[in-house]
């Protein structure tokens, strides 16, 4: 898929789309039909022997757009579940950092702030445009050293550290997910298979034995839908990327509702 349509609003890439489909199938409609229909013939039920061809491959293709729109759809949310994810599990080191003594408690704490204002404000711009920082990661790394040399004193000291430990793992197992998302897309061979399949529809499409003006608004509304499904499948093939990729809504509301208040006053 083009990089330059990942960067459009997707109110500019609907349009786009169905101006596509539309476009294309409009002008079979009257400059290429003529030529297309030697393939078929004269016959008189031209448009049976169309209609026959079009309910095969028609179960074909729409099987595999029907899919793929599926498979981009359960992409986009196993991304958005896991920014969630681990959203969740800063907010809970967070609540059980106050539980250490000072210095730990104190400097997790602030680790923690700084990571979640470098994700909303660093990570997430980055991922829109395709990119993986490593900021994020030096400072998850710096957060398991800082718990790695923590000594417990007390069993109670004991038995939180190990609960804040197996936290920090889902958290790590979370971010991983969530960056795993900027790689996620469908891949290219199947994108080939799809824009060939919309090529074939519209060939279809011209080759019917119909008069002109209900042509065109037949062969219009079918290649709109056709549109309709290219622009859904290209929006969420991509999660992260673009105009319309997932927002840090889960960090955002976890820095507004409990961090800010902690924040240092100069």
């Amino acid at each position: 898929m083009p990089e330059f349509l990942k960067e459009l609003p997707q109110a500019d890439l609907a349009l786009l789309c169905v101006a596509a489909t539309v476009g294309v199938t409009w002008l079979g409609v009257l400059l290429v039909k003529p030529f297309l229909r030697l393939l078929v013939g004269g016959e008189a039920n031209v448009n049976a022997t169309i209609g026959f061809a079009t309910s095969v491959f028609s179960l074909f293709y729409g099987l595999l757009v029907g899919l793929l729109a599926v498979a981009a759809y359960q992409n986009a949310e196993a991304v958005e579940r896991a920014a969630f994810n681990e959203a969740a599990s800063v907010s809970s080191l967070y609540a059980d950092a106050a539980s250490y003594p000072d210095p730990m408690r104190s400097e997790l704490r602030e680790m923690l702030r700084d990571y979640v204002l470098y994700t909303i404000l660093k990570d997430w711009p980055a991922h829109r445009r395709g990119e993986i920082l490593l900021g994020g990661s030096h400072r998850a790394d710096a957060m398991r050293q800082r718990l790695a040399g923590f000594s417990p004193e007390t069993p109670s000291q004991d038995i939180l550290h190990r609960q804040v430990t197996q936290v920090f793992h889902e958290f790590s197992r979370a971010r991983d997910a969530r960056l795993g998302g900027v790689l996620t897309r469908i891949p290219a061979v199947l994108w080939y298979a799809v824009i060939a399949g919309a090529a074939v529809n519209i060939a279809f499409l011209i080759m019917l034995k119909i008069r002109p003006a209900p042509h065109l608004v037949l062969g219009g509304l079918v290649s709109f839908f056709l549109g309709v499904m290219l622009f859904v499948i290209i929006a969420l093939d991509d999660p992260l990327r673009g105009d319309g990729g997932l927002r840090p809504e889960a960090m955002s509301a976890l820095w507004e509702t409990r961090m800010v208040f902690d924040e240092p006053q100069v």
